[in-house]
């Protein structure tokens, strides 16, 4: 590969990954917000960045170039962010339908529909109530 396409690969790369970073700290602001509209904004556009920016290492990788030290370190720490915002999604998630267990209990009163028929509940008909 010749110098002049390796700095062009490496620029994309480097390109794609600020990005990504971008996206993430948006993501960051939109989740402490609280705003679902724009979570699943800035969710859809961090998707498409992720995508944009793997096919972007995909073709460095394809060309044989070897991923700097620096970049290589701040794709790692991206891929932690992900997995801190979704685990924080998930615990989230969690604790509300713990919530949601708390104030609709089953009116058989088994612990929980673990096996049962999913938004049959009375949480889930309480949820759609406001839908």
């Amino acid at each position: 590969m010749s110098n002049l396409s390796a700095v062009a690969v490496s620029d994309a790369v480097q390109t794609h990954l600020g990005e990504i970073e971008s996206h993430l700290g948006a993501l960051d602001a939109a989740l402490a917000s609280g705003d679902a509209d724009r979570i699943e904004q800035q969710s859809q556009i961090l998707q498409m960045g992720l995508a944009q920016g793997l096919a972007a290492f995909r073709q460095a990788a394809a060309s044989g170039m070897a991923l700097p030290t620096d970049l290589h370190h701040r794709l790692v720490l991206a891929r932690t962010r992900c997995l801190q915002q979704q685990q924080s999604v998930q615990l989230a998630s969690a604790s509300l339908g713990r919530t949601l267990g708390v104030l609709f209990p089953s009116q058989d009163g088994a612990q929980g529909a673990t096996y049962g028929v999913p938004g049959q509940g009375a949480g889930a008909r309480a949820m759609s109530a406001y839908r």
